[in-house]
């Protein structure tokens, strides 16, 4: 809740969503793609942080907006039809800049995990466009729910200066605040990983540092060692995000 004030209603610390899958969540390996991996998460956690009164509405009338830092997603198993699942997600208190949430996607028929991820957020202020403390906003929590899929610190992928492309911001990349929308990286990156058949995407860890705007166009590198790709895309001497593909 803003500091100061009460939460209105009950919170949970942990929400649940089930979806059905259609055919645009899936690569055209028909396993389910990095950027409808993106989407998934992207959602539940709008969802959630509106019923913790973190929603967007809740934080404009304080001048603030969430926008994400990085995501890490560690698939473990793939279905390969498209199938109704429950996705899981909880935030973890929050650190003195940071808000990490983590998330996993169940198979309800079987109770198999299909992946595991965690994003780390941020608070921006609207006019400044500079993070803020996390002294600013606190969830309306009495305690949080302790289940952590992850026993290491979030990777920070290196950057490739091998240029193989270069992808112009469209229209429809943009979200609702104004900038690359977060669930459209995954296309690019995979776009460039040049997976041969069979191949699957085994883990993934995406950085944004830079807010990427329609029209601007980014110059995509990409280096590979064995199963481990690192793809990261800029505008001009700036880095826009920078990633690391751990293939099987």
């Amino acid at each position: 809740m803003i500091k100061g004030g009460k939460a209105t209603m009950k919170v949970e610390n942990i929400y649940k969503q089930k979806y059905v899958l259609t055919t645009n969540y899936y690569d055209p390996s028909n396993n389910i793609g990095v950027q409808g991996t993106l989407d998934l998460f992207q959602n539940i956690a709008a969802r959630h942080a509106y019923l913790l009164g973190a929603g967007r509405e809740h934080l404009e009338k304080i001048n603030l907006v969430w926008v994400i830092a990085r995501t890490e997603i560690e698939y473990v198993t793939y279905p390969e039809t498209p199938l109704e699942v429950e996705v899981v997600t909880w935030p973890r208190p929050a650190t003195r800049f940071y808000f990490d949430r983590y998330y996993k996607i169940v198979n309800p028929a079987t109770n198999e995990i299909i992946a595991y991820s965690r994003s780390r957020w941020v608070l921006i202020d609207i006019d400044s466009r500079k993070i803020v403390g996390a002294d600013r906003y606190d969830y309306p929590l009495d305690f949080y729910y302790e289940e952590e899929p992850f026993n290491h610190t979030f990777p920070r992928p290196s950057v490739s200066d091998n240029v193989v492309g270069n992808y112009t911001v469209r229209p429809s990349d943009i979200d609702e605040n104004g900038h690359l929308n977060n669930s459209k990286y995954g296309n690019i990156i995979y776009d460039y990983l040049d997976l041969q058949k069979g191949q699957k995407i085994k883990s993934i860890v995406i950085n944004y540092n830079n807010e990427a705007l329609q029209g601007e166009t980014l110059t995509i590198s990409r280096s590979r060692d064995d199963a481990k790709v690192v793809i990261s895309g800029h505008k001009g001497d700036t880095i826009v995000f920078s990633s690391e593909v751990n293939i099987q």
